[in-house]
């Protein structure tokens, strides 16, 4: 790590951002909220991951099952809770394309340059899953990298961590390579709560990128990446000792940006492809099968191009083409405690091929001297699905195994620069999730519940959502303060509920089925990003004093429908896996180029969560629980030993809490999960230090 400047930088309203509108643009033309993570965050982050580094910034509800499993909840829209990202509704792109997963977890903090996060749907410009909003990962290049670093971290757990990086430009061709490993071995909760077995979690993940500048301004660039983590234990809520599993991401992005020959147009265009797999090995001796082995594979080519065009004086039109071929495939086999393998079931998703055709246009009007912007746009989307054969599974003769999915969404919003420090600014948008083939025609049992079947349904819709918001940014000197009042409204959203042989629910049967919700989710919220460089305020010379702050808090988080109809208990009628409110804190203060020292603070608010776990405090299995909220603290410390040599060491979760943001059932000594399913509880990382070394040259 490089010595951090005196006085800190923070965003501005002309900070270049691309995830908004597909291309660079200021901050103050987003009609949305953005949420930006820099560099100088990821780099002093202690997270293991992306979802670690998320949650430290409040970005949403992380529900992670184990070091390799999350989802996310943004503004009341979840991913999966495998972190399927074809099932789920939070879209994570990689470099502005599909990334191929939403599970966080299996994606490290290395070879990550920035991120940007759009709350709120996206589907205008990105299509399905965009409900809740869009995480952009953008990765390090030789354009941003000159020179090369290399460190090493050691810690609690048998916690280590390498990395090493090279950029620059190297006769006219700007290159990147770095590589990064981690191992941390079985962790130990907070208070009372003593060793969790089998969370070992080992990472690996290497990334190349080559750009090449061409005549009349013009750039082309290939990244290629790999991305995982390996032999990762993953105990479940069975809490099962010897389920481990690998979950690795990989792709190619080939990206074109300049303008175009004979024609007043910038474009941008990319061709993409991605190879994301789970291998489970789990198993379940409680369920009765010693071993319960899924493989799940996704693959994609595909190829976006957006051309925008310069009308007149403060008037532009984009347009974006997007086209996605992908296939996913699944294997599943299972042994029985006796040893047979007579009894087997499909795996837990379908086998299904998606081409996918979206096209979508976006009119940017300039007014009031160019002020003030108003932006409209619509997409139509065109999702044609094949349910191919998978193995253990009969469709029937009569299955339909051919479906299209067609979806239009529209927003439109306006911003106004109030004064050079100042935008106001309010906007419409709608996004959708089209049904996935295992909603549509599955039929598989869980590890758990080997005798309990879920069964798909060929008549869902898609899920669909309307958002309204509106919000300011303000930017007087040294200061950046972003304020969003937003109302979600969720539709038509899909779940599997507990049913009768009649397909009415019920809580005493075995069969499950997929369905539309009868009524729809409300969300309203606000939601705050703060930052403040005191340091020229308090005229403190060749020193860093600076404060972050993200947070917000959602007064209504409504289930109108039939979503939770297995739930149970006074709860029932909340929405589920998000905070009525979070936030995170942040303080730093150092003297330039010798030290500093970051305080860190993140509060995990109330949230509601239908156990599935068999805890036997309670008579019914499916009951909403209320979670209480907690804090967790965090410390870093940087010493600049000499140009080109820093020290860093901390401690995360300093006063050693015992809590976890889902589970109900924690791990500690009087459990109590103990002796059923959930085991002895789950937990988050007790308190935990780390001490490292970073060489730049």
């Amino acid at each position: 790590m490089t010595a951090l400047p005196a006085s800190a930088e923070v965003l501005t309203l002309d900070e270049m951002i691309v995830t908004a509108n597909r291309a660079a643009s200021p901050l103050a033309s987003a009609v949305g909220t953005v949420q930006i993570i820099d560099e100088e965050t990821i780099a002093n982050s202690s997270g293991a991951s992306l979802t670690d580094l998320l949650e430290e910034n409040a970005v949403g509800f992380f529900s992670q099952w184990s070091g390799g499993q999350t989802s996310i909840n943004i503004r009341g829209v979840n991913t999966d809770g495998q972190g399927k990202d074809f099932k789920s509704g939070v879209l994570v792109l990689m470099n502005g394309r599909r990334a191929g997963t939403a599970n966080l977890s299996k994606l490290s903090l290395d070879q990550v340059q920035r991120i940007e996060i759009i709350r709120g749907p996206a589907s205008v410009a990105y299509g399905s899953q965009a409900m809740g909003g869009v995480i952009n990962i953008l990765t390090k290049s030789g354009r941003t990298v000159d020179g090369g670093s290399a460190s090493i971290t050691y810690g609690s757990s048998d916690l280590g961590r390498i990395a090493s990086e090279y950029g620059g430009d190297f006769g006219g061709v700007k290159a990147y390579a770095g590589v990064s490993g981690m191992h941390r071995g079985d962790i130990d909760a907070g208070d009372g709560g003593g060793k969790q077995r089998n969370t070992e979690v080992n990472h690996r993940g290497a990334l190349a990128a080559f750009g090449f500048d061409l005549p009349e301004n013009r750039t082309l660039d290939l990244t290629l990446r790999t991305d995982g983590v390996y032999d990762t234990g993953f105990p479940g809520s069975s809490w099962d000792l010897d389920n481990n599993e690998d979950r690795f991401n990989q792709s190619f992005d080939l990206a074109f940006n300049g303008g175009v020959p004979l024609a007043n147009a910038d474009l941008s265009a990319q061709l993409y492809g991605f190879r994301d797999i789970d291998d489970f090995r789990w198993g379940s001796e409680v369920g009765g099968y010693d071993s319960d082995a899924n493989r799940r594979e996704l693959r994609a080519l595909g190829m976006r191009l957006t051309p925008r065009f310069t009308l007149a004086e403060g008037t532009a039109l984009a347009f974006g083409l997007d086209t996605e071929y992908s296939q996913l495939r699944n294997a599943r086999f299972r042994v029985a405690n006796s040893g047979s393998t007579s009894s087997q079931t499909p795996p837990y998703d379908n086998n299904q091929d998606d081409l996918l055709l979206g096209g979508y246009a976006e009119l940017t009007q300039a007014y009031d001297e160019n002020r003030g912007e108003v932006r409209v746009g619509g997409r139509y989307t065109r999702d044609q699905l094949s349910l191919e054969s998978t193995p253990y599974l009969n469709l029937g003769a009569d299955a339909d195994t051919e479906q299209t999915f067609t979806g239009g969404t529209y927003s439109i919003g306006t911003t106004y620069r109030a004064l050079p420090w100042m935008k106001l600014r309010t906007s419409l948008a709608t996004g959708f999730r089209a049904p996935t083939a295992t909603e549509l025609a599955g039929e598989f049992a869980s590890v758990l519940t080997p005798n309990a079947v879920t069964y798909g349904n060929p008549d869902l819709k898609a899920e669909t959502n309307r958002q309204y918001e509106i919000g300011f940014t303000v930017t007087p000197p040294h200061s950046f303060i972003d304020v969003a009042l937003f109302d979600n409204t969720i539709d038509n959203r899909i779940s599997s509920v507990v049913t009768d042989t009649n397909g009415t629910a019920t809580s005493n049967d075995d069969t499950s089925r997929y369905v539309n919700s009868s009524g729809d989710a409300r969300i309203r919220g606000i939601e705050v990003q703060a930052q403040y460089d005191a340091a020229p305020v308090l005229g403190l010379k060749d020193q860093r004093l600076s404060f972050a702050a993200n947070g917000g808090y959602n007064f209504m988080m409504k289930e109108n429908g039939a979503a939770n109809a297995s739930g149970y208990g006074k709860y029932r009628d909340k929405v589920q896996n998000m905070y009525e409110y979070q936030a995170a804190f942040r303080a730093t203060y150092g003297q330039s180029g010798t030290w500093d020292t970051t305080l860190s603070a993140v509060l995990h608010g109330t949230s509601y969560y239908n156990t599935e776990e068999s805890l036997t405090t309670e008579t019914n299995t499916q009951t909403v629980h209320k979670k209480d909220p907690f804090w967790v603290f965090g410390m870093r410390a940087n010493w600049y030993v000499m140009d080109g040599l820093s020290l860093f060491g901390g401690v995360d979760n300093i006063f050693d809490i015992n809590e976890h943001p889902k589970f109900v059932a924690l791990h500690e000594d009087d459990c109590i999960g103990k002796g059923g399913n959930g085991g002895c509880g789950n937990s988050i990382a007790g308190r935990n230090f780390f001490i490292g070394a970073k060489a730049t040259f």
